[in-house]
Parts: C-alpha cells; structure tokens; sequence
C-alpha cells in the first residue's frame, strides 16, 4: 500500500485526502488543527505531530496551505518536510503560491533528491468532494507521472504545463479569468435589478450565449438568493490577487482589470466578509449604487 502525506486539512484538504484515503493509499495527516486530523483518524488515515513526521512516514507529501509564509514554514522550517524526506520521493504542493517560491523549494528539494511539483487545483469544495478538479502541474516530467495516479483521485482534468513553477503559474492566469468573470457577473446582474428584470432569467439568458461563464451559471444564482456560504473565500481570492499583482509587477505587465477586481475585493474583506464566499461582491457593489 503506498503512504501519501497530506497537510492542509482546510475547505479543500481535507476532502481532498478524504478521496485519497477512500483511494485505498495509507494516508498520513497533520494540521494545525486537530478536529479536521480526528474526523479523518476515524476513517482510517493515521495522524502525524508535524510535517517533518509526515515526510518520514510517507512516499508522497502533498500540501494544501493558506498562503506563501505557511508553506515555506511547513516545507522549509524546523521540522518540516524537509527534514524528514527520503532520496526518491515526491513532494506536490497543491496550494496557490508564488511560481518564485515553487522554484525556489524545486532546487531545495532537488539537492536532497526529492522531486518537487505545484499542483494548483482549479474547483470549489464540492468539485473536491466529487474528484472532478481541474489540477495544473510543473516539474519533472517523470514524477508527475508518478504521481498521476493520486492525482487522479482527486481531479478528473489534470494538465502537466511544463517545469518547474509552470502549474503556479497558470493558477494564476485562471485567477485572473475568475476575477473578471465574477465581477461581469456581479454588474449584469446590478443592472438587471436596477432596472426591474428578472435576475434569473437574465441569467438563463446569458448561460446560452457568448457571455456565458462558471461564474455566472454558478454564482449568479447564489447572490440572487443571497447565498454567500463559501465554496471559495474572499479572503483567499484577496490573496491570490496579491500574488498575481506581485508578478504582474516583477514582470511588468499592466493588468487594468485585475487590479480594479483586487482592490474590490480588498475593500469587501476589510467590511468582514473575508470568510463569505466570492460571490458576496455583489454586496459591495449594490452599496456602491444605492441598492440593497
């Protein structure tokens, strides 16, 4: 039975290694938390006191963390994953980071033996609980055939983009794409209440068409209802904007609307909604033009 690492057990984690462990792999857990470690302990996943634990006791480490600090700390810090790894494992990141820091835990790794792949997933908590996520993968060609099988007990669209930092960085030009979608969705649907339409059927409309998008079809009918449980947080979008906006920088590229999106959602965390789905922007906006 193969051992497969998993720390990260958040709103993604942890159903993510919940189909790994249905998978039939010998799962090792840690979080900092200890609720989401018992509830998959009692499935039969076996927990670990740190990452560097869960690198001694596995084949496969995968990581599913909030933000850069957190898995520089749990890969690179003191009792990390680092020092735990074997010659000839594989260690995937599954996070949204920076493609700088991927490279930069690649070499880190690759001078200890150990192969190093970003595997960005793309899909809200329900596409985690249903193994149907779109993942992203750079690296070694070779492990991420060794690891395609996990893979695809996670998601059912998994595309190896090229080396080292190329998964990072086509999560991020997805982010990019959902930002714009969501807030095109957001003014439609403004509009459409401003001037006394149907909502819904202003999206139906707009699903048949060349306007049509996972934003609209998706969460155009939860901020109709007002519906803004998370499947993917403001806060984390916040963050991920940050990272595109840091490398839109470094590489000087003017991204207009991506920064305009950035600074909206910036604003709607800062009023408390950072823990609410990405679909309560429509509250930010409504605010904005007087409307409740």
């Amino acid at each position: 039975m193969i051992s497969v690492g998993f720390i990260g057990l958040g709103l993604m984690g942890k159903p993510m290694a919940t189909r790994l462990l249905k998978a039939g792999y010998r799962l090792i857990v840690h979080n900092r938390s200890p609720k989401p470690v018992e509830e998959l302990a009692a499935l039969g996943a076996l927990p670990a006191s740190s990452p560097r634990e869960v690198a001694e006791r596995s084949e496969f480490v995968i990581t599913m963390l909030p933000d850069n600090p957190d898995v520089r700390t749990v890969i690179a810090g003191s009792s990390g994953v680092i020092e735990g790894v074997r010659k000839g494992m594989v260690v995937i990141d599954m996070s949204t980071i920076s493609p700088y820091l991927v490279q930069e835990l690649h070499r880190m790794l690759a001078d200890r033996g150990v192969d190093f792949l970003d595997a960005p997933v793309s899909g809200s908590t329900m596409a985690a609980e249903a193994g149907t996520l779109t993942i992203m993968v750079g690296g070694r060609y070779e492990a991420y055939e060794r690891a395609l099988p996990l893979f695809r007990a996670m998601g059912d669209k998994i595309f190896y983009m090229g080396d080292s930092g190329m998964g990072a960085f086509t999560k991020l030009c997805n982010q990019i794409a959902v930002s714009l979608n969501l807030l095109a969705t957001c003014e439609a649907l403004l509009l459409a209440k401003k001037v006394g339409l149907d909502q819904q059927k202003v999206v139906e409309v707009i699903s048949t068409g060349a306007g049509s998008s996972w934003q609209l079809t998706t969460l155009g009918p939860k901020m109709i209802k007002r519906d803004f449980r998370p499947g993917f947080k403001v806060q984390h979008l916040r963050k991920d904007l940050r990272i595109v906006r840091d490398i839109a920088e470094q590489l000087g590229l003017p991204l207009l609307g991506t920064n305009l999106v950035a600074e909206l959602v910036r604003a709607l965390d800062q009023k408390g909604h950072g823990t609410d789905g990405t679909q309560s922007l429509i509250t930010l906006l409504e605010e904005l033009a007087g409307l409740e």
